[in-house]
């Protein structure tokens, strides 16, 4: 805990700190599924960015059994009507017929038209009938119409993973408790167009493309259900394919090349039949339009090369995560005015959403909802803090200084706190420092005769004249002492040009000459040292010499150096200070050099 507040005092690594702590904060809210939904409406977000065009896929055609056709041929569409649906499109050779209906059982259930349904199945080999997954134990829910049971290839489960509001996810494979494999209606379609696809680890190829098998936290899902092969819909599909309906077909108003060549789906398409799936796209489609889109993504991937979308590690995804919360810090660290940091707080959001959009049009997902979040959190309590901290040092240092500097030193105290503060402390350093010492000569004589309130007014207004003369020239009243002042120039920032030395040495000497207005303030700051020792010496030297000047102005050789003649001096005396071991040359300040 003493290292933590060790550690707070320092801006840099307090920054840090509150950068890794929103980090942490986000990773373990990403890790209980708190930012899920969040996270899904962006990504749906970019889905749409990326959905495909308004336009058709020609390869594939939609038969949908509309409302119009359930008033004319009754629901459920009876065997033999099917039965001549399905002669109909086979007779025109399309590659594929897909049977998106459910007919485990006889329509009518007497089975008198059963048989004429299942000459047309056994006939044409390039029918597709579909089944609904139960669970590992009881796969098969809704059988696959019974006449094709023993020709796997020729039906496929119809489902699809649902979660969070919308269809995301497609299979490939799911298999059961004795690992029989079974394929969903879309790659049964696929392989019967032609579609190649090789096993490669847990990864399957088809055609040029690489379909990653969905894991349970990939992206944005936490501990989702990933049994099967199941990956991510790209919905690069098109809105909307050629359609006909029911009746169109069964009135012969539908030409046969419409057929020929294609991969045909049927399928229910009116409202009372209840088959609609939502997509992050923000619409509801029919089950057997949303098989052609991902029949449609299977055979991009054979003549595109248009693979799954993929996302980077739990780990990669943890460092992404934490170098934009530390940027996030940065910032609210460098930047300290709210209109600029606001400024970039936005490019960065608008840099991470370029960054993200660019990878995921890429097929690649990377997390943006935590990277933002996260950034622009700790560049906000990064800041706060930073403000906090300002706001403390300059409190600080008010109660050091009691506001008691002339306002330009203040200024530059403030602006070069860090080199005199320690915390909430002053930091001990070595500089170079003009110290003057005044004392008002028979001041016990004259006090004596004057009431005790106007002797304090009468020194408070000679006390003024001299301080605010300081203020005047640059200097800083280290304390008073009774009727005395101790001034010092050259601090508390430490100069190292010898201009600025000398030039503080010339205010202190002018200062000592022009001493006279008011008094505002007073301050309690202190300097330590051999300087300071040598002018309190100086002070108190002989006060009977230069008795009938008006006053007297003793200056030792260092300071008489850095003058460069600036000013008249009298060689005093030299003697051996109390304390000093090397004799002392006092120098006695005449006047300013015209």
């Amino acid at each position: 805990m003493t290292r933590l507040r060790q550690a707070f005092r320092n801006p840099p690594a307090a920054s840090l700190i509150l950068g890794i702590g929103v980090f942490v904060f986000v990773a373990g809210a990403r890790e209980l599924g708190l930012l899920q939904s969040a996270e899904f409406l962006a990504y749906d977000k970019f889905l749409t960015w990326r959905a495909g065009p308004e336009t058709t896929d020609p390869r594939i055609v939609i038969v949908e059994i509309t409302e119009n056709d359930i008033a004319k041929y009754d629901f459920p569409i009876p065997d033999a009507l099917l039965a001549k649906l399905l002669e109909i499109i086979a007779s025109a050779q399309p590659i594929a017929i897909g049977l998106d209906i459910y007919r485990d059982v006889a329509v009518p259930r007497e089975g008198s038209q059963l048989a004429e349904f299942n000459r047309v199945l056994q006939q044409n080999q390039n029918i597709i009938g579909i089944f609904k997954f139960g669970d590992h134990e009881h796969p098969v829910k809704v059988s696959f119409p019974p006449v094709i049971a023993g020709n796997p290839e020729r039906y496929g489960f119809n489902d699809f993973p649902f979660e969070l509001g919308a269809v995301r996810r497609g299979f490939l494979f799911l298999w059961d408790n004795q690992d029989h494999v079974y394929t969903s209606f879309a790659l049964a379609l696929a392989l019967k167009a032609g579609v190649d696809l090789q096993q490669e680890g847990s990864n399957v190829r088809i055609g040029k493309a690489m379909f990653s098998r969905f894991r349970s936290n990939d992206g944005a899902y936490i501990r989702a259900q990933d049994g099967g092969h199941q990956f991510l819909l790209d919905f690069k599909s098109p809105r909307k394919f050629v359609t006909y309906s029911l009746d169109d077909v069964l009135s012969n108003r539908v030409n046969e090349e419409a057929w020929r060549g294609k991969v045909v789906l049927i399928g229910e398409g009116a409202e009372s039949a209840h088959d609609f799936e939502t997509t992050p796209l923000q619409q509801s489609v029919t089950g057997v339009e949303l098989h052609a889109q991902m029949l449609n993504q299977l055979l991009r991937a054979v003549e595109r090369g248009d693979r799954s979308t993929t996302s980077p590690s739990k780990s990669a995804e943890l460092v992404w995560i934490f170098g934009w919360c530390v940027l996030g810090g940065a910032i609210g660290f460098f930047i300290r005015r709210p209109i600029v940091s606001l400024g970039v707080c936005s490019a960065m959001a608008v840099a991470l959403t370029a960054i993200c959009w660019f990878a995921f049009a890429r097929d690649f997902w990377l997390p943006f909802l935590p990277a933002l979040g996260g950034n622009l959190s700790a560049a906000a309590i990064v800041t706060g803090y930073m403000r906090y901290r300002e706001r403390q040092d300059r409190e600080m240092l008010m109660r050091l200084f009691s506001q008691n500097v002339a306002p330009a030193i203040a200024e530059s105290i403030w602006t070069h706190r860090e080199e005199f503060i320690d915390g909430n402390r002053p930091r001990p350093q070595k500089l170079f420092a003009t110290v003057l010492f005044t004392d008002f000569r028979n001041f016990s004589t004259v006090s004596e005769k004057l009431q005790p309130a106007d002797a304090m007014e009468w020194v408070n207004e000679y006390l003024a004249a001299l301080a605010a003369q300081v203020h005047r020239n640059g200097g800083l009243i280290d304390k008073y002492m009774g009727d005395a002042i101790m001034a010092v120039f050259g601090f508390p920032n430490a100069l190292t040009a010898k201009a600025d030395i000398h030039l503080d040495a010339c205010n202190a000497v002018s200062c000592a000459i022009d001493m006279g207005t008011e008094l505002r303030r007073r301050l309690e700051f202190t300097v330590i040292g051999d300087t300071v020792n040598t002018a309190e010496r100086l002070e108190s030297f002989d006060k009977e010499y230069a008795l009938t000047e008006p006053c007297r102005i003793l200056v030792g050789y260092s300071t008489v150096e850095l003058l460069d003649g600036k000013f008249a001096t009298d060689i005093v005396q030299s003697i051996k200070l109390k304390g000093k071991e090397e004799p002392t040359t006092i120098y006695r300040v005449v006047g300013r050099n015209i």
